[in-house]
């Protein structure tokens, strides 16, 4: 069986409605972003903060929204396939 998930705050959570046992062992197998997923994500990017004179202090927050909206995106491009 195959479920997909991913990394947040240090947890791996399931993208996949199932239930596994408590104490099943797993294996994770990791996969790296493609080329296409950064290229997608650092276009998103471009002008983010523009409107914004304290950058500096809210980048993080600028960053965090991005990978969020940059995950949400690529995980309906790969349902739709």
């Amino acid at each position: 069986m195959t479920v997909r998930g991913v990394v947040k705050n240090g947890v791996i959570v399931l993208l996949d409605e199932v239930t596994l046992p408590d104490g099943l062992e797993v294996r994770v197998q990791v996969k790296r972003p493609s080329k296409r997923d950064w290229d997608a994500f650092f276009r998103y990017c471009v002008g983010i903060a523009d409107d914004d004179p304290q950058v500096s202090r809210n980048i993080h927050d600028y960053v965090a929204k991005a990978v969020e909206k940059h995950a949400r995106s690529t995980k309906t491009e790969r349902s739709e396939r």
